[in-house]
This record gives structure tokens, C-alpha cells and sequence, in this order.
């Protein structure tokens, strides 16, 4: 028996006991009001201890989810404080269904997967929009949001073209009428330097107007020679609430980074595979000093207006506009590497992109009856525009011996731009919702909605434009059955789609990438416990996948066909005052069941693991001498994962399949709370674990973190 399969036998019961045997372990305590938050009052400090997860992204209304037929995971801010998290991948690191290791130690982009499937193109959603649209990529700072929300399965009935796998919602900091000042600072290892501060509080004796000002900005090297990161982020908010039913609110938010560690991809021979020179560095820079660089500013004005007109109707207004600028320059290998198994070519590239978009969600909630069955109506436009330029120059650089690497050498110019082009992407889709509640438990959700989307480009070199457009229909049915004791089963079929941009050999635009998917699974929030736990089963399937055109080669066809089915366990409870745990397995058995290349069939179509298991437990102490004292700690277990192909003998064409080998992490926390301040030191990767995280093929592997260790220090007022 593997040694996972071992642990998993062993951890998972253990889990779930933890879990589940709450009930008995607080019956004594009678809480009434078992949705309503708990709150410790902690030297001065209010901690927010509720596990009941809030979030709208599964409906778009304030539907409580366990009456929700899909498995939605939230993130709150209390947890995001706590790990002292610094991305957003690092935020669902203890979260089910998802894997956050795509980009390994790339500190430009987000990209996780969810169930399997890409989420980080189309799936990430700030404030119920599209954070980047088009799949253009942003990098969202965590200290400015208060939530991280998961929506596992299709999602496209509410929010058009998506993957099928899922989305991600942020939800942004908010004006508050509580008056909240802070101000800390963080140091750490790899010179780790970080400032950052947040207030909010009344404008007007009345509370009618309410403000947010947060901030942060942080000066960093990296575990990469040579390297650094950089980033100034604030995101100013106001919002006018002139009674209960009326409020509107204006958020805007500038974020600048500039950074050097790029694309820190390594040979799999000398990080997963055997190499005659040796393991290769987890420092090592495969880029130069003088080229590479990466410059990216991202604006955004947005607006969130909520009305409620009466005790039926409510309408809800969402809207941004936003503006991305990217310049970027990098050395990167690619090939195979040459007989001495240690140098391998480089290719450069130059590259300036701006990127401007429009988003607007509208929709109106009603709330009636019909005889015995209770409905929640939801009904929405929604409309959104990307209009982005860009501009590349490539060519060949220098090669690099990855043992014995020199940088700064001469390097031949680029010349003129390869390709430099404009594209455009326009959806207007309409929604329609009903959650029926009827039978003493039984909850009905059904939704369809309506998309029309249109692409264009031009290619300004070869002076050439194209447009394609598309229409598609979605849905969701599922039903949930809510037992007095807090039981809830539930079963849903949902469907998405994807726009395909490009043509085929014939010249016809490609149909859009579908998927549809059949879950189910339990849900239980005990009576008189703050627990809540998630058990589901799913199946995916995936159409239209662009392939390569085998009779054409250089063209490609809408014909793949990828399946994933999996399970998925999570838990979050809260024990005692004091202790609190949350768990997490993942099991996801993704494969290409269809495709013009043969070799392709029954392989993963990326990298995901197909086992995931993690558990984080957290205590504090709230009485005695040691009152203020909290420590915690988490173990992540990420299961092997496909890697591709390689070279066994680079002096052949010959290649064999790969697969990067599972890990363990353990992470940790000690920190003490006083009444205006807070101290805290955070160690990830606690015994400096050697691990590769992620491999695209032979030259596309790249170590994960190692050790990090950050103390601060934050005082509030």
C-alpha cells in the first residue's frame, strides 16, 4: 500500500470524527440563535468566531448555504489574518476542491484550478464581477479584501462564460459605520518588508456616509537569486446610506508591482528526475539581470448600489470600470536539454499590453408566496466589454548551464514586433432565478439564463480582422431536503461554456466549449454547534475542447473531450472559545477522454493532483495569566500530479511520461493579542521542505516555496 493511501486511511476517519462528534461534545450548550455570529470580547479585541459560511456568489442573493444545491467553500477575514496570507493561491491552500500550486514560485499571477479545470483565466470574480476580462491576468492583493468565496461546479447560469470547474469571488474591504484604525508592519525572511494600514468608521454624526481607506505596500526579495517583488496597492471606498433601505457605495483601488521573478521553470532532470550533475539549486535565476522585468499598474472605479423597495422587491446595481497596463521583458528556456545534461536554450521576449474594461450587473430580487411555496426570484442583465492592445518582439537569447549559469553576456536584438494586435470581447447575457421553498424542508432552485458574445481582432502587422460570434443557453436545477436537526442532502445538474477563439483549417469559427455537471452531497450545521460540513461527489464533462487538427497541421479543432469525477470532504467547527479546526480531502480523477492525439487519452489535461488533504487547527487561550495567547498549525498533504514528457536520452527523440512526486507541508502561527496590539509570527513550510510544485514538460518544473517566516506587529485604535 502507497504510503498516502496509509495516511489517508488513517487522517480521514479522524477528520471526520473531529467533526461530527461536536454535537456530543457541546450538547450541554444551548444556543438559540444558531446562525447569528459569536463574538469574544479578546482584551479589547472583538474575534469574530462564527463558522456559518456567508456568501452570495452561489445565488446572488442572501440565501443561507446550506440551502444552496452545490458545495461553495468561503474563506473569511479572520482566517486570511491568521495564516497572514499573501495571495490569493496561498488563501485556498486549506480550502477543498481547489489546487493552488500552478505558477510555483511566479509572482505574477494567481491560477488556481478548481475540480480540475482552470480558474484562473476566466474564474476570478471580485465583488461579483470579473476581475479579469478577456483571461487577461491580475494579481489581487489580499489585504484589501475581507472574503474569499469558492463556487465549485458550472456557474455560467449566473455568470456567463466560465469554465466549467468553477470561480472565485473576492468580496473588497467595505465602509463600515464601526470606527476601525490600524496600522502594522512585517518583516521577514528573504528581506521581507511590509507596511500596511486600515480605517474606516462614520463620516457624519448620523452614519449616514461611511468610508474604507486601506493600504499596503511591501519590498521583497525571493528564494530566487537575483530577484525581487514589489508592490503599492490602497483602495479607497465610500458609501452613502441615507436609510435601511437605500445604500450606495463607491469603491476604486490602484495597485502597482513590479517584480523580476518570472516563469521559474527548471529541467525535470535535477528537480524530479535523476540528472548525472547533480540536484539542481532552489535558488537558481534562469533569467539575466539586465532584461528581465515585469511592470504592471491595474486601476479599477466601481460602484454597488442596493435598494429595497418594499417587502417583495429589491434591486441590486454592480458595476466597474477598470484599466490594466503591462510591460514585460524575460529570458525563459525552452527544449530539450543538450547531451551535457546541464545547458539549454533561452528564448527572449518583449512585451507592452494595456487593457481597458467595462463590467454592470444588474438585477432585482423578489420575495412572495403562492399558497404553501415560498419564493426568492432573482431576475438580471448583465453586460461587460474588454477592449486590449498588444505588442511582441521575440527571439533566440542566450544559452544557460543551469549548474554553472553566467548572466549579464550580450544578446543580439530583438527587431521589430512579431505581432502587434487589438482585440475586443463583448458578452450581454440575461438571467432568471427561483428558489421555491415548500414541504416542511424542501428547497427547489431553478435558473436559465441567455448569452450573446462577440470577439474581434486585428492583427495590425498583416493588416487582417476577424470577429466571431456566439449564443449559448445555460441552467441549473437542484433540490435540497433541510432536516430540523441540520441535515441537508442535496443533488444539482448545472452547465457552462467558453467561447473558442480562431478558425479551422475551413475558415469556421470554432463552437464554444461546454460543460455540464451532476453533484451531490450533505450538508450539516448542527442545531447547537458552530460547525458546518460539506460532503459531495461530481462528475464533469467537458466538449469541444480544442484540439490539434491531425490532417492539418497548424490548425486546430473544437473535438477534445476531458471527464473529471471526484469527491470532496470539508469541515470547519469550533469546539471550544478557543480551539478551532478545519479540514479538508480532495479526491479528483481528471482525464482527456477524446482527442486527435492518441497519446493524449486517459492522461490528466494539466497538473492536478489527483489527492489533496489538509487540516488546520487553531488555539486561543481566554482566561488566566496567558490570556492573548493563540498558537496554531496546518498540514497540507498534495498528492503526485502528471508531468508531462521528457527526454530519458537527449541525444534521441525518444520521450517517456513523468509525474511530480506528492508532499507534505506543516505550517504554523504564534501570536498575542493585547488590547491595541497584536503581535504574530507566521512560519510556512515549518521544516523547510524540498518539494517541486508543478511541471509543464521537460523544461517547465518548478520548485514550490521553502521556508517562510514573517513576524509583525499591528496596533489598533
Amino acid at each position: 500500500m502507497r504510503p498516502f493511501d496509509t495516511l489517508l486511511r488513517r487522517a480521514l476517519p479522524l477528520c471526520v470524527s473531529a467533526l461530527l462528534i461536536v454535537p456530543m461534545a457541546r450538547a450541554a450548550d444551548d444556543v438559540s440563535e444558531k446562525d447569528k455570529d459569536k463574538v469574544t470580547d479578546l482584551q479589547g479585541v472583538k474575534v469574530r468566531a462564527s463558522t456559518a459560511p456567508q456568501a452570495t456568489v452561489a445565488t446572488k442573493t442572501d440565501a443561507p448555504l446550506i440551502e444552496v444545491p452545490q458545495s461553495v467553500s468561503v474563506v473569511s477575514r479572520e482566517d486570511l489574518t491568521l495564516r497572514n496570507v499573501q495571495s490569493l493561491s496561498e488563501a485556498l491552500n486549506y480550502t477543498a476542491g481547489t489546487a493552488s500550486n500552478a505558477t510555483g514560485t511566479d509572482q505574477r499571477y494567481d491560477w488556481p484550478t478548481i475540480r480540475g479545470f482552470d480558474a484562473g483565466s476566466f474564474g476570478i470574480y471580485q465583488d461579483g464581477l470579473r476581475s479579469q476580462p478577456g483571461g487577461l491576468s491580475l494579481r489581487i492583493e489580499p489585504y484589501l479584501i475581507e472574503s474569499v468565496a469558492v463556487l465549485k461546479g458550472p456557474s455560467s447560469v449566473l455568470y456567463g462564460q466560465s469554465n466549467p470547474g468553477g470561480l472565485i469571488d473576492v468580496t473588497s474591504k467595505m465602509p463600515t459605520t464601526e470606527s476601525l484604525h490600524e496600522v502594522g508592519i512585517q518583516l521577514g525572511n528573504y528581506a521581507q518588508r511590509q507596511l500596511r494600514t486600515d480605517h474606516g468608521g462614520r463620516l457624519d454624526d448620523a452614519g449616514h456616509w461611511s468610508y474604507r481607506l486601506t493600504a499596503i505596500g511591501f519590498d521583497d526579495d525571493t528564494q530566487i537569486d537575483h530577484t525581487y517583488n514589489r508592490r503599492l496597492a490602497i483602495a479607497p471606498a465610500i458609501t452613502y446610506a441615507p436609510d435601511d433601505n437605500t445604500s450606495v457605495t463607491l469603491l476604486t483601488n490602484y495597485q502597482r508591482d513590479l517584480t523580476n521573478s518570472l516563469y521559474p521553470f527548471l529541467p525535470a532532470q535535477g528537480t524530479v528526475l535523476f540528472n548525472p550533475n547533480g540536484k539542481l539549486s532552489t535558488s537558481l535565476y534562469t533569467g539575466d539581470t539586465n532584461w528581465d522585468s515585469y511592470r504592471r499598474t491595474q486601476s479599477a472605479v466601481g460602484y454597488k448600489i442596493d435598494h429595497r423597495v418594499d417587502d417583495v422587491w429589491s434591486f441590486h446595481l454592480n458595476g466597474r470600470v477598470a484599466r490594466q497596463t503591462t510591460s514585460w521583458r524575460q529570458l525563459y528556456g525552452s527544449g530539450p536539454l543538450f547531451p551535457d545534461y546541464s545547458t539549454f536554450n533561452r528564448y527572449a521576449m518583449d512585451n507592452d499590453s494595456q487593457t481597458n474594461s467595462y463590467l454592470m450587473d444588474n438585477r432585482v430580487t423578489a420575495n412572495f408566496a403562492t399558497g404553501p411555496v415560498q419564493h426568492a426570484v432573482l431576475m438580471g442583465l448583465d453586460v461587460s466589454q474588454t477592449h486590449s492592445s498588444q505588442s511582441e518582439s521575440d527571439g533566440l537569447g542566450n544559452p544557460l548551464s543551469a549548474y554553472a549559469p553566467e548572466y549579464n553576456l550580450p544578446m543580439a536584438p530583438l527587431g521589430t514586433p512579431g505581432f502587434r494586435n487589438r482585440q475586443s470581447l463583448k458578452q450581454t447575457g440575461v438571467y432568471a432565478q427561483d428558489q421555491l421553498k415548500f414541504g416542511g424542508g424542501w428547497v427547489a432552485l431553478l435558473g436559465v439564463r441567455r448569452d450573446w458574445t462577440s470577439m474581434g481582432g486585428l492583427d495590425q502587422i498583416a493588416d487582417a480582422a476577424s470577429r466571431q460570434v456566439d449564443s449559448k443557453t445555460t441552467g441549473r436545477v437542484g433540490l435540497v431536503y433541510q432536516t430540523s436537526w441540520g441535515l441537508a442532502p442535496y443533488v444539482s445538474w448545472s452547465t457552462s461554456f467558453l467561447p473558442n477563439s480562431g478558425f479551422d483549417y475551413l475558415g469556421r469559427g470554432f463552437l464554444p466549449t461546454t460543460g455540464r455537471q451532476i453533484e451531490g452531497g450533505v450538508k450539516y450545521q448542527p442545531v447547537n454547534v458552530d460547525a458546518f460540513v460539506t460532503v459531495s461527489a461530481f462528475e464533469i464533462h467537458e466538449g469541444n475542447v480544442l484540439v490539434t487538427d491531425a490532417l492539418h497541421p497548424g490548425f486546430s479543432r473544437a473535438a477534445g473531450e476531458v471527464r473529471s469525477r471526484g469527491a470532496e470532504l470539508e469541515g470547519v467547527a469550533n469546539l471550544t472559545d478557543g480551539l478551532k479546526l478545519r479540514a479538508a480531502y480532495t479526491y479528483t480523477d481528471a482525464e482527456t477522454t477524446r482527442s486527435s492525439v492518441v497519446s493524449d487519452i486517459g492522461k490528466p489535461p494539466g497538473t492536478v493532483p489527483m489527492h489533496m488533504a489538509s487540516l488546520w487547527a487553531d488555539y486561543t487561550v481566554h482566561e488566566g495569566v496567558a490570556r492573548g495567547l493563540g498558537f496554531g498549525g496546518g498540514v497540507r498533504r498534495v498528492g503526485e500530479s502528471y508531468g508531462g514528457t521528457y527526454h530519458p536520452d537527449v541525444t534521441t527523440d525518444a520521450t517517456r511520461d513523468f509525474n511530480v512526486p506528492a508532499y507534505t507541508l506543516v505550517d504554523a502561527v504564534l501570536r498575542y493579542e493585547m488590547p491595541s496590539v497584536s503581535l504574530a509570527l507566521n512560519v510556512n513550510n515549518l521544516l523547510d521542505k524540498h518539494f517541486v510544485s508543478v511541471c509543464y514538460g521537460e523544461l517547465g518544473c518548478s520548485w514550490g516555496n521553502r521556508r517562510t517566516a514573517m513576524a509583525s506587529a499591528t496596533y489598533r485604535w
